[in-house]
């Protein structure tokens, strides 16, 4: 992001914290709240409206990971922010038997924050799988959404758009090749393939049920296009899926007339682990356009 807009985003957190910061919580909590005979554990810090809520890529629990306890740390100089461990992660109780969804996890963060009296509208913040989960958050409760900081975040067609440009199987094909297609094919039809157990067929049909956000801040923080999502596969064929990826990540913009985009120069898809700072800007710059919102 440009030096100078970092700058000015800056300076509109600073100038409007001022007015937010009086009536909001600034209750340090750090605990494991009940969702309904389970336990979900939530760390906030900081003051100011909105408060931002972070959710993390597959298998990561954030309330006790570094890179983004960092980014909590930068964050809450401008407002309140939380970090959460969805079920089965980090300080968080197991999920129920059975394969999971993206409303499993929604309502579980949705009943977390309740129970731990942090009031939205949230900006909620999705990495990964974890931005899938924001967006069908989004949907699912509209009024408590104040808007979205997705950082590559997964898009609901993304498996079946990079199973469609992969090659009819074929003898003697790229190991690279059968590999990638043999993971696309389980993650989609068996949920015991990953950790979390998430439906992704599920998941993405509830994702695709967000259409638009009217004019709330969407702000779409994508990896660099130099980046190979999938390892090992020939130049020609991993640029032609990167390309899908990046349209994808272009399609996020028609989801609100207040949609930004920025691309990492040279950051991967572990974002908030390799550009910390990238990350950080998005979530500033949306906490500016919530904020410019608010007081219009």
């Amino acid at each position: 992001m440009h030096q100078t807009l970092v700058a000015k985003l800056i300076a509109c957190v600073a100038l409007l914290s001022s007015a937010t910061a009086a009536t909001s919580d600034d209750r340090a909590i750090d605990g494991r709240f009940d969702v309904g005979g389970r336990s979900i554990r939530l760390a906030c810090k900081g003051t100011g409206s909105p408060s931002v809520v972070i959710d993390a890529g597959m298998g990561m629990a954030p309330v006790e990971d570094p890179g983004w306890q960092a980014i909590a740390d930068q964050v809450a100089l401008a407002t309140r922010v939380c970090l959460y461990d969805r079920a089965g992660l980090g300080g968080s109780d197991p999920a129920p038997a059975g394969s999971r969804s993206s409303l499993d996890s929604a309502a579980d963060l949705h009943a977390a924050l309740s129970s731990a009296g942090i009031k939205g509208p949230y900006l909620l913040v999705g990495h990964s799988v974890g931005g899938l989960h924001a967006q069908v958050f989004a949907a699912k409760y509209p009024s408590d959404t104040a808007g979205l900081v997705l950082v590559s975040t997964t898009h609901p067609d993304q498996f079946s758009k990079w199973l469609a440009l992969l090659p009819a199987p074929a003898q003697g094909e790229e190991k690279a090749v059968t590999d990638a297609r043999s993971f696309l094919i389980s993650m989609q039809a068996d949920p015991s393939k990953n950790e979390e157990r998430l439906d992704m067929r599920a998941s993405a049909r509830q994702a695709h049920l967000l259409t638009s956000l009217g004019s709330k801040p969407v702000i779409i923080a994508t990896h660099s296009p130099r980046f190979r999502m999938v390892p090992g596969l020939s130049e020609p064929l991993a640029v032609k899926l990167e390309d899908a990826t990046q349209r994808m990540q272009r399609g996020y913009l028609s989801l609100s007339t207040n949609a930004h985009q920025n691309v990492a120069e040279r950051a991967g898809h572990g974002l908030p682990h390799e550009a910390p700072k990238f990350v950080v800007d998005n979530i500033l710059q949306g906490v500016a356009a919530v904020r410019e919102q608010a007081v219009r």
